[in-house]
């Protein structure tokens, strides 16, 4: 199908879902070079990179979704005209670019769709061969969207890595975070933490400052080694930054040290005890915003509410009552995982846990269910597999779970079966937890929307 042709967001989701299978990753290069022809006149759509307002561009293993979904909310309710842009979606491909927390329409998709598809025609009068990958359409969408609709603060989450991410052919971010580095994606990274944090600290840029999660080592000395490379003012968050002082049934109340107000009270809106930490970076990467920008309309009110009402979905997302759905994907996420259930069960769940998993095939899974295998009010478990080539073998993952329990193990080809099976199961006071992988996490939001 011809892309201009395209009438529908749906044919124009599907023409895109359709690229990975005939292209593959350019060289950074030439993407680069690409991102500059956007900005010309030549190319149709002309934006500038300032045109996309105060850039805050974040990298890293876990969490990374998530700060970036508190930066968003912190600055939307301090007054700014806020785009955020994510990845992966969990429904729909129009999740990724969201302004002032809302997803764009259907149409303004479209435009953008037309607008880049026009641009590449253009380019490839000089590279006839150009071919952009999934990713690298919808971020060049991304810059002409928010581009076009003026935001004052540009929200930008890395894809895979940093240092040859599509999203590192910025120029000038007003900002560099580094959220927690774990073991994942260890083919494209490296295969030991210090490597992956080399990546992923490539997104920092001379004398732009960069605040980092300091809970490893190896990632702390690796980001700070870049950050002194790029003469970069570097602000690290420790792990130890929150104080808790009451945990809810349905949030935590916790203290955090600020570089202006000494401590502040939040409240958070989710039982996760990993999002504390995330709360943690995006407060102190707000501040140095502040600081940077001189916005007196970022407030210590407005970093309250930002964290008060950050909705993140899929992490430790309440989906029904008493159904709790988390994309933790790798050893790091699931380590959270695991403290924040137990934590639970510790306060205010009285029945058992039931564990609905399933995983891709380029993760460390057998890891994660002998973590998982080790909270001993998980009762019941439940595999199934995610379609297509990446998804696990289910009958590989019942076996795994049986290495590592007794309990009973019971499997289903299809996501429905598995849960209708789950809320089968279930008791008055039992919990059902769906983990396991991002895509899982999408597929059982959109299934579960449905029943």
């Amino acid at each position: 199908m011809d892309a201009l042709t395209i009438t529908t967001y749906e044919e124009a989701e599907n023409y895109l879902n359709e690229i990975p299978k005939f292209t593959k990753k350019n060289e950074f290069a030439q993407t680069k070079d690409f991102y500059m022809f956007l900005q010309s006149e030549e190319s149709g759509v002309s934006f500038q990179e300032k045109d996309l307002g105060k850039i805050i561009h974040v990298a890293g293993t876990n969490g990374k979704g998530s700060v970036c979904a508190f930066l968003s909310q912190i600055c939307i309710e301090s007054g700014l005209k806020t785009g955020f842009f994510l990845s992966p979606h969990l429904v729909t491909t129009r999740e990724r670019f969201q302004i002032n927390g809302d997803m764009i329409s259907e149409d303004c998709f479209l435009n953008a769709f037309h607008s880049l598809e026009r641009a590449i025609r253009n380019y490839r009068r000089k590279c006839p061969d150009y071919q952009p990958t999934y990713f690298e359409r919808l971020f060049f969408m991304m810059t002409i969207i928010f581009a076009k609709e003026k935001v004052e603060v540009c929200v930008m989450e890395t894809g895979l890595g940093g240092r040859l991410d599509t999203t590192n052919v910025i120029d000038s971010p007003a900002l560099c975070v580094i959220t927690e580095i774990g073991l994942d994606h260890m083919a494209y990274l490296g295969d030991t933490v210090g490597k992956i944090a080399s990546e992923k600290a490539g997104i920092i840029k001379p004398k732009i400052p960069v605040v980092y999660m300091d809970k490893k080592k190896e990632a702390t000395v690796e980001i700070e080694k870049k950050a002194r490379e790029q003469n970069a003012p570097c602000y690290k968050v420790s792990k130890n930054a929150y104080k808790i002082t009451e945990i809810q049934k349905k949030s935590i109340d916790f203290l955090l040290g600020s570089r202006y107000y000494d401590y502040i009270g939040f409240t958070l809106h989710s039982k996760a005890l990993y999002q504390l930490e995330n709360a943690s970076v995006a407060v102190q990467a707000i501040e140095v915003l502040k600081e940077v920008t001189g916005w007196d309309c970022i407030t210590k009110e407005s970093m309250v509410a930002g964290v008060g009402h950050m909705y993140w979905p899929g992490r430790m997302e309440e989906i029904l009552p008493q159904v709790y759905l988390d994309g933790a994907h790798n050893e790091d996420g699931i380590d959270a995982f695991v403290q924040t259930v137990t934590k639970m069960f510790e306060s205010d769940i009285k029945g058992k846990g039931i564990l609905l998993f399933s995983a891709v095939n380029d993760k460390l899974y057998e890891h994660m269910i002998a973590k998982l295998c080790q909270i001993p009010q998980l009762r019941e478990f439940i595999v199934t597999r995610i379609p297509g080539s990446r998804g696990v073998d289910m009958e590989e993952l019942k076996n795994q779970f049986r290495k590592y329990t007794s309990n009973e193990v019971y499997s289903f080809q299809e996501l429905s079966d598995a849960f209708r099976h789950a809320r089968e199961q279930k008791g008055e006071e039992d919990v059902i937890f769906i983990v396991g992988s991002l895509y899982l996490a999408g597929l059982v939001k959109e299934f579960a929307g449905e029943t």
